[in-house]
């Protein structure tokens, strides 16, 4: 999949180590995701695209139009115009913007009613879109941290304590062989499985290195 996050990122003068840090992101992911090696999920290029303040379409190289303005009531009702007729669809707006024209139009319920009548069921869709875009986005980040936040405790497990013979806390667990080959084993067997032997394993006592 071809996308502009390289262009963007180079644009706002951030290096892949610096975006992945705002993103959670590992910058190794990142740079797979700018060479178009790997395709990043849906929910992380909507961040990245809410990120950098551009529309979903326009990170996908589908549109060459970044965004719309709302700065006045005119622009807002010729956009939801525009969402109406499906000149413009919801992923070619970006999330600020989005965010904008729903709050726009929480606050102007009255003159759509009282002049643009034809408006109102876009209007509201366009609202309940927002709001469970606003829910996923927030699920998919959510998600993304603690994950992110897992791999560094991995790396520092399995790579620092590893080189590193002067350290107050001894990691004495599984060596990084036998974690991929948990990981492989785990693929195997199938979820459900390898969830019930993690909870075995959680039973057993403790081992300390003087057993």
């Amino acid at each position: 999949m071809k996308t502009r996050i390289g262009e963007l990122r180079r644009e706002h003068g951030l290096t892949l180590k610096q975006l992945g840090q705002k993103i959670h992101v590992k910058d190794n992911a990142l740079s797979q995701y700018e060479t178009g090696k790997r395709n990043p999920q849906l929910g992380l290029l909507v961040e990245i695209a809410k990120f950098f303040k551009v529309s979903l379409e326009y990170l996908i190289c589908e549109s060459d139009k970044r965004d719309y303005s709302i700065a006045s009531d005119s622009e807002a009702i010729n956009l939801l115009q525009l969402l109406d007729n499906g000149k413009v669809i919801f992923d070619n707006l970006s999330n600020e913007t989005s965010l904008r024209l729903a709050v726009w139009i929480e606050n102007h319920n009255e003159l759509l009613s009282s002049e643009y009548p034809e408006l109102l069921k876009t209007a509201k869709w366009f609202t309940y879109e927002t709001i469970d875009e606003a829910d996923i986005l927030k699920h998919f980040r959510n998600q993304r941290i603690v994950q992110n936040d897992a791999f560094n405790k991995i790396e520092k497990l399995l790579v620092l304590d590893y080189q590193d013979d002067n350290i107050d806390n001894p990691y004495y667990g599984p060596n990084a062989t036998d974690v991929l080959e948990f990981m492989r084993q785990g693929e195997r067997i199938g979820v459900e499985n390898y969830k019930a032997i993690l909870e075995e394993m959680k039973a057993m006592p403790s081992y300390t290195p003087d057993d």
